[in-house]
């Protein structure tokens, strides 16, 4: 599996030496070519040399498998931010890689350095639309399967268990999760070119969108300005966080269902607050909107100027990220089916206050949950918490102030790039490492990963 990953990434980096040729970038093309070739080498002799496996791969290989995708794949992907860049650090290139395969989209290259290449720009956008697919597909199928008796808030019913190999299922669910891609990449490309926008803009954005990220880094700093521009990304991020589920239901045509879904109703109700809280503190309707989008989206894309939302208080900017967006999207966070599990919990104790001995439950898409289903729930959030508070210290014995280490533990775990701060970022590799393992971290879903610290899941 490992093998075909790295069969993919040497045919997008052909696509990016075509991109090189086309914009007269002689050293990109070399370094993607050289690339290209090498890893298509290696992954062709690593499928030759395997053998067929001797027994059925259950759950716990996908798992392994995840694991194991999100730590190799940026050392595949991290020669072309090494070579041919004002760059003399391995760990400066993995994080770039990792930034944008996480699609965290913040950049450890100095601020005031030159623009990147066109090429690599575009293998910046590639890396992001992988990581986006990847993180859709992994949660569909293995967070899905790990967690068959937990509250199903990864459950679609494009996944079922094969009788033969747990990664039979996955190309089914891989082809679906890509065509839907291309779908809102269009989408978000078509208004964006019909409104005027330069193509190359366009398809930045709406790779950006869909992926929940920062295809161009320069995106946290710039606002929107066009108006087919900010409606292009702000019907992309709506996309992008509601996730694969509401839009198989749309598809589907089941508009009635998905409008009454239990995670859009969250994510509007969250979106309102938000909001609301914006607008208190002093932006104007259409910029808290805007913010609240981006923000809940754990996107970082500058809907609004960047200097109206810095000035809201830090806990406010924190709050949209941890929540984040669909169980089955791009975007980071806690994920809003989560908390609209606990809100339901919570609310039926209020009720046992008055009435202890009362028989309550509640359903999340037509599931009844059960007190063991919560309690899953329950520890994931604490895990959760666990991670923040041991981010919180790694960063502040890098030599970060308070607030830069947690909005760098924040901005890691919940993939949100707009929160990490980049001015030192460069020659400060210990906290680029630190971000690495905390962004990795977010997309193992933080829970995913302690089973494979056990030694019974390896003997199985």
């Amino acid at each position: 599996m490992l093998s075909i990953s790295g069969g993919v990434y040497a045919v997008l980096m052909v696509f990016c030496a075509v991109a090189a040729i086309i914009t007269a970038e002689t050293t990109q093309l070399l370094v993607f070519l050289s690339t290209a070739v090498l890893m298509g080498t290696l992954s062709a002799a690593s499928l030759v040399l395997t053998g067929v496996p001797r027994r059925r791969a259950q759950a716990s290989d996908g798992l392994a498998f995840m694991v194991f995708f999100w730590f190799v794949s940026p050392l595949m992907c991290a020669p072309p931010f090494l070579m041919g860049v004002p760059n003399d650090s391995i760990i400066t290139a993995i994080h770039e890689a990792v930034s944008c395969l996480t699609t965290t989209g913040h950049s450890a290259y100095s601020v005031e350095a030159p623009d990147l290449p066109a090429a690599l720009i575009l293998w910046r956008a590639m890396l992001h639309l992988v990581g986006a697919i990847a993180t859709i597909t992994f949660a569909a199928t293995v967070l899905a399967a790990i967690n068959l008796d937990g509250p199903g808030i990864h459950r679609t019913h494009l996944f079922s268990m094969s009788d033969r190999s747990f990664f039979d299922s996955i190309p089914r669910v891989l082809r679906t999760v890509i065509s839907v891609a291309c779908v809102c990449v269009l989408i978000v490309f078509a208004i964006e070119v019909v409104g005027g926008i330069p193509p190359h803009t366009a398809l930045l954005d709406a790779v950006s969108a869909f992926s929940t990220g920062l295809a161009e880094p320069h995106g946290m700093y710039e606002d929107v300005t066009r108006h087919a521009r900010a409606l292009g990304l702000t019907v992309g991020l709506l996309l992008g966080s509601l996730g694969i589920f509401i839009i198989l239901q749309i598809r589907a045509g089941q508009i009635r269902s998905s409008l009454y879904d239990p995670e859009v109703g969250t994510f509007v109700l969250a979106l309102l607050v938000f909001a609301f809280l914006a607008a208190w503190d002093g932006l104007g309707i259409v910029n808290s909107l805007g913010w609240s989008i981006s923000a809940l989206s754990t996107s970082g894309i500058a809907l609004v100027s960047p200097a109206t939302t810095h000035s809201l208080p830090l806990a406010l900017q924190l709050a949209p990220p941890l929540i984040g967006g669909a169980a089955l999207s791009a975007a980071g966070g806690i994920k809003l089916a989560r908390l609209y599990v606990l809100s339901r919990r919570v609310g039926q104790e209020f009720l046992r206050m008055g009435f202890r001995q009362s028989l309550l439950s509640f359903e999340f898409r037509r599931r009844v949950q059960s007190d063991r289903t919560i309690m899953g729930v329950w520890v994931y959030l604490v895990a959760y918490v666990m991670a923040c508070a041991v981010g919180l210290l790694l960063f502040s014995f890098t030599g970060s102030s308070f607030e830069d280490a947690i909005t760098n533990t924040v901005g890691s775990l919940t993939n949100s790039g707009n929160l990490i701060d980049v001015e030192h970022l460069p020659e400060d590799e210990v906290r680029q490492i630190w971000l690495m393992f905390g962004m990795i971290l977010g997309r193992l879903e933080v829970l995913a990963f302690l089973p494979l610290l056990t030694v019974s899941f390896w003997r199985r």
